[in-house]
C-alpha cells in the first residue's frame, strides 16, 4: 500500500511538472510564432514590390511566384487574426488588444498593395494587346511610384505592430522564467521531506539487513534483524531469520554425508585418470565431473567445465535441439542407453567430431547421466573428402580427364563428355587430344610437354575440335599426382570451353579501340598504332608520315542541319578517307569530333605523298547526298614526317597539329607540311605568354600613333593608337601576337589601363599645345570589354583631372564584337556613350552587318576595311560598292573612315565619293611621339 501511495505522489509530481513547463513553454513558443510570421510578412511585402517593380521593366519574373507570396500573406494575415496553419506550425491568432488594434490597418494597407500588384500582372499580361491598339498605358515609373509607397506603407504597419509585440513577447518570457524559478523552489522542498520519510521507512531497515547479511557470509548463523516494522521490509526481516535458521540445520546434516561421498570420489577419480576416452558425468543438466581426457578433447581445462557448462554446450547451437530430443527419448527407455554422432565445439570455436555413448542413472528423484566421449574427426574427413571428391568428380561443370603419366586416357566425368561429345568408353585408353599434335605449331607441344615433366603442372589455353568436327576455344590445367617414392600416379586434367569469352574479349577490344561511329580505329588504338610503328620505324631506318585531317566549318553544318545529318557527314568522310589511302601500309582514324588522320608506312617519297593529299582534299570536297539538297565541305591537312620532323610519337602528334592549323590559316581546303619555323614560332608564342607579366612591369610597351586625315582639307582630325611590345629577344611584337594572351591570363586590364593613361595624358597636352581639336582613337580588346570591371574608370578620373570632355576619345570595336549578340557588352557599351564617349566601328565588311546594327548600338563612324580600299583601282564594283556604303553611312548619321590608303588614286576615288576621313601609308606610317608631335607643329605652322 505504501509503495502504491508513493508512485501516485511520484506520478502526480512529474505530471504537475512537466504540464507547467509544457504550458509555459507553449505560450512563449505560440508569441514567438506569431512574431516569426510578422516578420515573414515584412519579408513577402518587399520582395512582391521588387518583383512587381523589375516585371514592369519588362524582367523575366515567373507569375507564379508573385501568386505564391500574395497567397502567403493572405493566409498570414488570417492566421494573425482568426488562427491557422502556417507553413505546418499552428499560427494562434492575437489575443492581446494592443496587438488586434492593428489588424484592421494591416489589412486595409494590403488589400491596397494586392490590388496594385494585380493590377501590374494583369496589365504586363496585356501590355502588348493595348500597344497593337493603340492605348497609352500608365507610364512605369508612376506604377512603380505607387507600388514603393503601397509596399512603405504596409511595412510601417507592420513595423509598428512588431514593435508592440516584442515587448509583450518580453514580458512571457520573463514571466515563464519567473514562474519556473518558483517551480524549482517547490520541487526542491517536496524532494526534502521526500528524502525524510525514505530515510526513516527505508534506509534504516536495509541498513540492519546489511549488517545482518555481512554476519551471515562470515558463518555467524545466529545473527539477526530487530527491525519489527510494518509493511514489505518487515516481512523481508522475519523471513531472513527463518532462514537462517534452516540453513543452520542443514549445515549440520550435510557434514555427515561428505565423508561417504569422499570415499566414492576416491575410487571413480582413479578410474577416469587412466581412461583413453573422455568420461563425464551430469548432474541437473551440467557437468559435475569430466576427465582430463573429455577437457582435453575440447580445449579446456576440467574446472572450466564442471559446474558451468551443459552436456547441449559441448554441441554446435544448430544440433543442439536434436541432442535434447535424444536425450528425451533415452530416459524414457528401460535402459537409459544413448549413442549419437554430432558437431562439437572446442573451446576456441572450432568443430570437431565427436561420438557419444551415455546412459541414464536414477537416484531418487536425482537423474543423472554418465558416458563417454570419443573425438572421431580424422575418420570423419577421411570419409567425407572420398565421398566429395566422387561428388565433385561426377557433378563439377568443369570437364575433367583423369590419364596415366604417357596423358593415355584412364576416366572422364559427365562433364567433358559433354564438352567434346565423345563418351568414357569412346575416349579411354587414347591420348588426350590435348596432347595430340593439332593447330597449334610444334613450340607449343613441347614447350607444355617440358612444364608438365619437369614441374608437374602446365596451364593455358589451346584450340581443340569436338567429335562434331567443330572447332572451340579451351582452357586447360594439367595437374601431376605423385606416389610417396616420387614417381607418377596419374595427370589430373581440369578443361573448360573458353570460346565464348574468347569471342567477348575480342569484342570489347573491338569497342575499346574502335569508333562507335565511323567504325574507324580511335584516339587509343592510335595512339598504340603511333607508338608501334615509331618504334618499328627506330629499328628499320624507314620513315613515317602522319596526315592531320580537320574538317572546315564543320560546326556550322552540325548547327544549321542537326547533329544526326552531321553523323552522317562524318560517317560518309570516313568511308571517302578510307577509301583515298592505299590498303596494306596505312592507318586510317578518327581521333574525335571532326579530327582524323592517316599514318603511312615507309614513306621516302614526297611526291606520293603530295598526290595522296590532293586526292584526299579532291575526294572530300565533292558533294554529300545527305537526304536533301546536296552538301558541301572541305578540309585542312597537316603533315609530319618521321624521324624527319618529330624525336617521338607525341611531338610528332604536336607538329602535325600545328601544320595543319597553318593550312587553315591560309584559307583552308589545302595542306601544309610541318617546317622548323613553327617550331620557332610556338617556341615565341610559349615564351611570349610567360613574358608578359614582367613586360608590363618592366615597361616594355609603347605606342605608335597613325594620323587620321579629313579627305575634304587633308588636315589630320584623329590619330588611331597603336600597342606595341618591344621584347628584348624577339624585338618589335604586334598586338595580334599577345593580345589573346593577356586576355587569357586576365592581364588585359592593366594593359588596357596603362594604354588609357598613357593615350590621355598624351592627347591633354596635344589638344592644349598643338590641336585644340585632336580626338585619338583607341582600339578595345573584346577581353577587355567582356570584364564586369573594364577598366575605363581610369580614363574618366584622367578626364576629371586634365579638363578633357569624354568625347575626345574614340572607342574603336570590332564588326565581330558588335555581332556576336552579347547583351552584356551592349549594355556596356550604351553607359560608356551615356557617360560620354564615342564609338567607331573598325573594318567594316562589304556584307555591313554593323550598318544593320546602327538603331541598336550607339556608335558614330565606322571604318572601310583595308581589303575593300586595296580593291577601289582594280575593280569597278569595288567602287560602287564603296560609294554605296558611304551613302548609306551617312544618310544613318555616320562619319566614314577608309584605312589602308596607299596610293593617290585611292585617295581620289573616296574623296570623290565622300568618304569623310582616311589613313594609311600614302598620308603617313604609324609615327611614334616625337614624330607625330612633329607633325601637329607643321600643321599648326
Amino acid at each position: 500500500m505504501a509503495s502504491a501511495v508513493f508512485f501516485v505522489f511520484m506520478l502526480v509530481f512529474v505530471l504537475s511538472n512537466a504540464v507547467a513547463v509544457h504550458s509555459l513553454l507553449s505560450r512563449y513558443e505560440s508569441a514567438l510564432d506569431q512574431a516569426v510570421t510578422l516578420d515573414r510578412m515584412r519579408t513577402a511585402s518587399q520582395q512582391l514590390a521588387i518583383r512587381a517593380m523589375r516585371l514592369s521593366d519588362g524582367a523575366l519574373v515567373q507569375a507564379g511566384q508573385l501568386s505564391q507570396e500574395m497567397e502567403f500573406m493572405d493566409r498570414a494575415l488570417q492566421a494573425l487574426d482568426q488562427g491557422g496553419v502556417i507553413d505546418g506550425r499552428e499560427i494562434p491568432a492575437f489575443t492581446q488588444q494592443a496587438t488586434r488594434d492593428f489588424l484592421p490597418r494591416i489589412r486595409r494597407d494590403w488589400a491596397t498593395l494586392r490590388g496594385r500588384l494585380q493590377t501590374m500582372l494583369l496589365g504586363t499580361y496585356a501590355r502588348d494587346d493595348r500597344m497593337a491598339e493603340g492605348e497609352h498605358e500608365l507610364p512605369q515609373l508612376v506604377q512603380r511610384q505607387w507600388v514603393a509607397d503601397n509596399a512603405e506603407t504596409l511595412l510601417g504597419a507592420l513595423d509598428a505592430c512588431a514593435d508592440v509585440l516584442m515587448p509583450l513577447l518580453r514580458q512571457g518570457k520573463d514571466r515563464a522564467l519567473l514562474a519556473s524559478g518558483g517551480l524549482a523552489v517547490l520541487d526542491l522542498i517536496l524532494l526534502l521531506a521526500l528524502y525524510l520519510l525514505l530515510r526513516r521507512h527505508l534506509v534504516r531497515p536495509l541498513r540492519e539487513l546489511r549488517i545482518a547479511c555481512r554476519d551471515l557470509v562470515q558463518g555467524r548463523y545466529d545473527t539477526r534483524i530487530g527491525y519489527r516494522g510494518p509493511g514489505e521490509l518487515g516481512q523481508v526481516a522475519r523471513d531472513f531469520n527463518d532462514g537462517i535458521r534452516q540453513v543452520h540445520d542443514l549445515l549440520a546434516k550435510m557434514r555427515e554425508d561428505q565423508v561417504g561421498l569422499l570415499r566414492a570420489d576416491t575410487i571413480f577419480q582413479g578410474l577416469a585418470s587412466n581412461s583413453i576416452v573422455g568420461i563425464f558425468l551430469v548432474e541437473n543438466e551440467r557437468f559435475t565431473f569430466v576427465s582430463h581426457k573429455m577437457a582435453e578433447i575440447f580445449g579446456y581445462e576440467p574446472r572450466e567445465m564442471i559446474d558451468t557448462m551443459t552436456l547441449l554446450s559441448i554441441v554446435v547451437p544448430r544440433e543442439r535441439f536434436l541432442m535434447a530430443e535424444s536425450i528425451k527419448a533415452s530416459q524414457s527407455r528401460r535402459d537409459g542407453t544413448l549413442r549419437f554422432e554430432r558437431h562439437g565445439r572446442r573451446k576456441d570455436g572450432s568443430e570437431i567430431d565427436i561420438e557419444v555413448f551415455s546412459s541414464t542413472v536414477r537416484v531418487g528423484e536425482q537423474i543423472s547421466i554418465i558416458g563417454i566421449v570419443q573425438d572421431i574427426t580424422e575418420r570423419k574427413q577421411a570419409e567425407s573428402s572420398a565421398q566429395l571428391a566422387a561428388i565433385a568428380y561426377e557433378n563439377s561443370s568443369e570437364a575433367i580427364a583423369i590419364t596415366d603419366s604417357a596423358g593415355v586416357v584412364i576416366d572422364v566425368n559427365p562433364a567433358f563428355s559433354r564438352m567434346t561429345g565423345f563418351w568414357p568408353d569412346e575416349i579411354a585408353g587414347e591420348l588426350l587430344p590435348l596432347l595430340r599434335p593439332g593447330r597449334h605449331n610444334r613450340n607449343f607441344y613441347d614447350e607444355m610437354w617440358h612444364a608438365i615433366n619437369t614441374l608437374g603442372r602446365w596451364e593455358g589455353e589451346y584450340w581443340s575440335q569436338r567429335k562434331s568436327g567443330e572447332d572451340y576455344a579451351e582452357r586447360a590445367v594439367m595437374d601431376t599426382a605423385w606416389n610417396h617414392d616420387g614417381s607418377v600416379n596419374c595427370r589430373v586434367a581440369m578443361l573448360s570451353d573458353v570460346t565464348q569469352k574468347k569471342q567477348t574479349e575480342a569484342q570489347i577490344w573491338k569497342q575499346a579501340h574502335h569508333d562507335p561511329l565511323t567504325g574507324l580505329p580511335n584516339r587509343q588504338y592510335f595512339n598504340e598504332r603511333l607508338s608501334s610503328a615509331v618504334d618499328s620505324a627506330d629499328q628499320t631506318g624507314r620513315s613515317l608520315a602522319l596526315l592531320f585531317l580537320d574538317l572546315d566549318l564543320f560546326k556550322e553544318i552540325n548547327d544549321s542541319m542537326g547533329h544526326a545529318m552531321g553523323d552522317r557527314l562524318l560517317v560518309e568522310v570516313a568511308r571517302r578517307l578510307q577509301a583515298c589511302v592505299p590498303s596494306g601500309a596505312s592507318f586510317v582514324a578518327r581521333l574525335g569530333g571532326d579530327e582524323f588522320v592517316v599514318l603511312l608506312d615507309d614513306t621516302a617519297d614526297k611526291a606520293r605523298i603530295d598526290a595522296l593529299c590532293r586526292a584526299i582534299l579532291d575526294r572530300i570536297t565533292e558533294p554529300y547526298r545527305l537526304g536533301g539538297d546536296p552538301v558541301r565541305i572541305s578540309a585542312s591537312l597537316g603533315v609530319a614526317l618521321y624521324p624527319r620532323d618529330a624525336e617521338n610519337a607525341e611531338i610528332l602528334m604536336r607538329h602535325v597539329d600545328m601544320a595543319m592549323y597553318v593550312a587553315k590559316d591560309s584559307g583552308r581546303n589545302c595542306y601544309h607540311y610541318f617546317d622548323r619555323s613553327m617550331r620557332e614560332r610556338a617556341r615565341m608564342q610559349r615564351d611570349l605568354m610567360c613574358a608578359l607579366p614582367q613586360a608590363i612591369d618592366d615597361a616594355q610597351f609603347f605606342l605608335l600613333f597613325q594620323p587620321i586625315h579629313s579627305l575634304s582639307t587633308g588636315r589630320i582630325v584623329q590619330a588611331e593608337v597603336l600597342l606595341r611590345w618591344r621584347h628584348p629577344e624577339f624585338g618589335v611584337i604586334a598586338p595580334a601576337d599577345f593580345i589573346p594572351f593577356a586576355e587569357e591570363r586576365l592581364l588585359i586590364r592593366p594593359l588596357g589601363d596603362w594604354v588609357f593613361r598613357e593615350s590621355i595624358r598624351l592627347l591633354a597636352g596635344w589638344r592644349r599645345d598643338l590641336a585644340p581639336d585632336l580626338r585619338l582613337t583607341i582600339n578595345v580588346s573584346p577581353g577587355q570589354l567582356g570584364l564586369e570591371d573594364a577598366g575605363l574608370d581610369v580614363a574618366f578620373e584622367l578626364f576629371d583631372t586634365l579638363g578633357l570632355s569624354p568625347d575626345c576619345l574614340v572607342l574603336e570595336l570590332s564588326e565581330r564584337m558588335l555581332m556576336n549578340g552579347d547583351s552584356q557588352v551592349r549594355d556596356r557599351l550604351q553607359r560608356l556613350h551615356d557617360a560620354g564617349l564615342c564609338f567607331s566601328v573598325g573594318a567594316v565588311s562589304i556584307g555591313m552587318p554593323a550598318l544593320l546594327a546602327v538603331r541598336e548600338l550607339p556608335f558614330e563612324a565606322i571604318k572601310l576595311e583595308r581589303e575593300t580600299t586595296e580593291r577601289l583601282l582594280d575593280s569597278e564594283h569595288a567602287v560602287m560598292v564603296s560609294g554605296a556604303i558611304i551613302t548609306l553611312a551617312h544618310r544613318l548619321g555616320l562619319r566614314v573612315t577608309a584605312e589602308g590608303i596607299t596610293r593617290q588614286g585611292q585617295y581620289e576615288v573616296l574623296r570623290d565619293a565622300g568618304c569623310d576621313e582616311g589613313q594609311g601609308y600614302w598620308f603617313d606610317e604609324p609615327l611614334d611621339q616625337g614624330a607625330f608631335e612633329q607633325r601637329l607643329r607643321d600643321q599648326a605652322g
